[in-house]
């Protein structure tokens, strides 16, 4: 009997929903909450790039303004030579690092299936929760996606086998989506809906649009996609450089919508908003499949930027330190000076009435010329004049240092690290005393780390079908990342002090010593 091959369902997941009506606002327009912190976040996301944008842009001149009266030249050369560190960034990894000890006590076999390729491009689980950790510790905040599945099968048998030829489309799929991309959102006490929703009933986030650019230089060659090299994907905010998506619960189900901006010079903001595709309905599902992953646990797409003073005090370190760099080039070497050539005013006197202001040069009063020495220069003084290396004294010098090194202090206590000259931590207590208040809030978001691991399984399972106990899925364990400590010679037992010392190895007074009965012996 011949057998027919399933195949699976044309429909996806999500099925086709009727044509929706366009927005009544742009999707481009923030949430009040995001357009008070834009401000914050393009700051924090500045000390993360080192003040420099993905496409090249210099943000150094914004926070290293040019001083009163200094030339151009000398300002590009000041900004040119003000490199900033890493340390803002490095500090966050570690922050992150110590987050990153897991101990999973139950993973579904979906999820396991694709741990190496959560997202549907090839991140793994652990990859993608240390993204989502430095995420929270520098924006304060982000959402976690679960995308369900895109292809559908007629049967549990149909979707095993495809799931067993690796077909990635057949499980549901992650995504991370930063804070400053979590454009709107809307609470169920926001407005009046008959669907019962325990988050919020509407979001809606942008995503870069992955346009095929043409290399440079080489028009005629194939075109190449836009790599995406940060979390911000590297574009400017312009409203046609990013696809908008919705997702919004119904009395129907789920709807999700993308939008997109075209040009129109007729529009009130200069742009009509395009619907891209045809809004997707999944029904009988009314809970967003989204996670707002804050530190302190606030409501969702709240929450205070937890670093922003270690980002504050990285840019008056780095401001104080061009200072204090072009000072010391302009201190570091003696100035020669030449006296008895001018007047009191500046003015070069004649050669033949240099202790006089009266002569034949008098009426013919200029500047002196620049004089540029190397080793074989010379020059011709006239009498009474003399030229000399004379030391600057830049007594402003040692205050400069003097403030770096507290502001190095307070930044590497913020940090989670000792201060110079201590060698490093031994013990997570010592870490704790040292951080402060920094390693307390590292506790609190490894407790939110763990709730929002848990509540991701529960979505994870809705989507999939399967089963989970009601055991905590996973604990977070703070890695303080201490050093390892070399281990300790172990010390002879008393035994073996008394056979060292019938060999005549060790004295008496040694065996006393070793023994603790030194005061002892020393009584009798």
């Amino acid at each position: 009997m011949p057998t027919t091959r399933r195949r699976r369902t044309t429909s996806p997941a999500f099925s086709a929903a009727p044509q929706a009506p366009l927005p009544t606002q742009p999707p481009w327009l923030e949430h009040l909450t995001l357009s008070g912190l834009r401000d914050r976040l393009q700051l924090v996301y500045d000390c993360w790039t080192l003040l420099e944008l993905p496409d090249g842009t210099s943000r150094r001149p914004l926070y290293l303004t040019r001083g009163i009266e200094e030339p151009e030249t000398c300002y590009l050369k000041r900004l040119e030579a003000a490199r900033p560190t890493g340390f803002y960034r490095d500090a966050l990894r570690t922050y992150a690092g110590m987050l990153s000890r897991l101990a999973w006590q139950e993973l579904p076999d979906s999820l396991t299936r694709v741990a190496t390729d959560v997202d549907g491009q090839g991140t793994d689980l652990g990859v993608f929760l240390f993204l989502a950790d430095l995420l929270t510790l520098r924006d304060g905040g982000c959402l976690i996606l679960q995308l369900p599945p895109q292809h559908r099968w007629p049967s549990e048998g149909d979707r095993l086998e495809a799931l067993a030829k690796g077909d990635r489309l057949s499980l549901p799929r992650l995504q991370l989506v930063p804070r400053g991309d979590l454009l709107n959102w809307r609470l169920p006490t926001d407005s009046a809906s008959a669907a019962p929703a325990s988050g919020p009933v509407e979001i809606v986030w942008r995503e870069p649009r992955r346009q095929a650019l043409p290399p440079r230089f080489a028009s005629g060659n194939a075109a190449v996609p836009t790599v995406l090299i940060d979390a911000h994907g590297g574009l400017v905010p312009d409203p046609q450089a990013w696809l908008y998506r919705s997702l919004s619960v119904t009395d129907d189900g789920l709807v999700l919508s993308t939008w997109q901006a075209n040009p129109n010079p007729g529009a009130v903001d200069g742009y009509d908003v395009v619907p891209v595709g045809e809004p997707s309905l999944l029904p009988q599902r009314f809970d967003l499949p989204a996670l707002w992953y804050s530190v302190d646990g606030s409501a969702f797409g709240e929450g205070d930027l937890p670093h922003l003073g270690l980002a504050h005090q990285y840019l008056n370190h780095y401001r104080c330190r061009s200072d204090y760099e072009d000072l010391l080039s302009r201190t570091a070497l003696p100035v020669g000076v030449r006296t008895g050539l001018v007047d009191a005013y500046g003015f070069r006197r004649s050669d033949g009435a240099l202790g006089s202001t009266q002569g034949a040069g008098a009426g013919d009063a200029q500047r002196p010329q620049r004089l540029v020495l190397s080793t074989s220069s010379f020059m011709d003084l006239p009498e009474g004049a003399k030229f000399q290396w004379v030391e600057i004294e830049a007594r402003s010098l040692a205050e400069h240092r003097a403030y770096l090194q507290q502001l190095e202090e307070a930044m590497r206590r913020d940090a989670l690290i000792p201060a110079g000259g201590h060698g490093p931590s031994r013990t997570e207590l010592e870490i704790s005393l040292t951080a402060g208040q920094s390693f307390a809030v590292l506790q609190s978001l490894a407790g939110q780390k763990s709730s929002m691991l848990s509540t991701l399984l529960r979505q994870w399972t809705r989507l999939t079908g399967e089963k989970l106990s009601d055991t905590p899925a996973c604990s977070v364990e703070i890695c303080p990342l201490v050093p390892p400590q070399p281990p300790r010679k172990p010390q002879p037992s008393v035994q073996e002090w008394l056979v060292l010392h019938e060999r005549g190895v060790i004295d008496g007074a040694e065996l006393r010593q070793q023994l603790g009965l030194g005061e002892i012996t020393g009584g009798d």
